[in-house]
């Protein structure tokens, strides 16, 4: 079906007679009318009957009245959403990140987006930081939000999110009143520590300052999740290091958290890419907003 017959079709029965409609179309009737005559024929249907110079809808013209008015709306929202699907406000993006960055940032990303009218469904993959890079590797995931420090030729990595890292002491700790503590007042504690799955990660950083304080931790236990070593930290079984933007989280009963001094460490929540994918712009839509929460975030810390 020609679709510029079918709205002049439609013109022409908004607006009663053929005069009107040639008008409102900014053309002369005789070419409207030939037109109309032509759309008739290529149907094989009569649309209109004729009394003078009113036009009456046939049956069949009123059924494709009705049906061309939806048609022409679905069209319309199309266009519109592949607009927007190009101004990425309409789309997928795949995440792959550890459980704190989609309990922290990825909520405050898909809320700004809902209060901007952007409809991207967003694709959460949970896992450490060698599965989303495989996945990354494999076209299987957009973007990648990850903690571990590392240098790979074939992907673009940016500097998130500078954080303080904290310990976790269990309740009645006699540390846990301090404000700040210094790594060697840990040396007798049974230390719960988190897998290095990829590069140099926290774990890392604590052990070699044990190491430059002159003791070997005793680590009795090793996990790959944060949230379950916290529980073990608030049953007493030993203190646990943390990222800083734990300690946002209100909706969990966490152990007292405080700061690492001498030394004081940090790490990075990175960024990272594929250099070699092509970026949709609901991907670039998702990021531009990610960087906006990251840098409210920071200046937080």
């Amino acid at each position: 079906m020609d679709m510029q017959k079918l709205k002049y079709f439609m013109a022409v029965v908004e607006n009663g007679t053929l005069s009107k409609a040639a008008i409102a179309l900014n053309m002369t009737q005789p070419p409207l009318s030939i037109l109309i005559k032509k759309f008739e024929e290529e149907l094989g249907l009569q649309l209109f009957e004729r009394k003078g110079k009113r036009l009456n809808l046939t049956s069949s013209g009123s059924l494709l009245y009705e049906k061309g008015k939806e048609l022409i709306t679905s069209t319309e929202a199309i266009i519109q959403e592949l607009h927007e699907h190009q101004d990425g406000k309409r789309g997928h993006v795949t995440i792959g990140c550890s459980t704190i960055a989609n309990l922290s940032i990825i909520p405050l990303v898909v809320e700004r987006m809902i209060e901007r009218g952007i409809q991207i469904t967003v694709h959460v993959m949970e896992g450490n930081s060698a599965y989303v890079l495989e996945q990354l590797r494999n076209y299987k995931m957009d973007i990648g939000i990850i903690r571990n420090v590392f240098n790979k030729e074939d992907l673009y990595t940016t500097a998130l999110l500078i954080e303080p890292i904290l310990v976790a002491l269990p309740p009645n700790h006699p540390l846990a009143a301090k404000q700040s503590i210094d790594l060697i007042e840990l040396a007798n504690e049974n230390f719960l520590m988190q897998y290095t799955t990829l590069g140099y990660g926290i774990s890392d950083m604590i052990i070699e300052g044990c190491q430059t304080n002159g003791f070997k931790p005793n680590i009795i236990y090793w996990g790959t999740e944060t949230l379950p070593m916290l529980n073990m930290v608030k049953k007493g079984l030993g203190i646990a290091f943390t990222p800083m933007l734990f300690s946002k989280q209100n909706d969990f009963i966490l152990p007292p958290l405080v700061s690492l001094k001498n030394p004081s460490l940090y790490t990075n929540l990175n960024l990272v890419t594929l250099k070699d994918s092509v970026k949709k712009a609901a991907t670039e839509q998702f990021l531009e907003i990610t960087k906006e929460v990251i840098e409210e975030l920071n200046s937080s810390f």
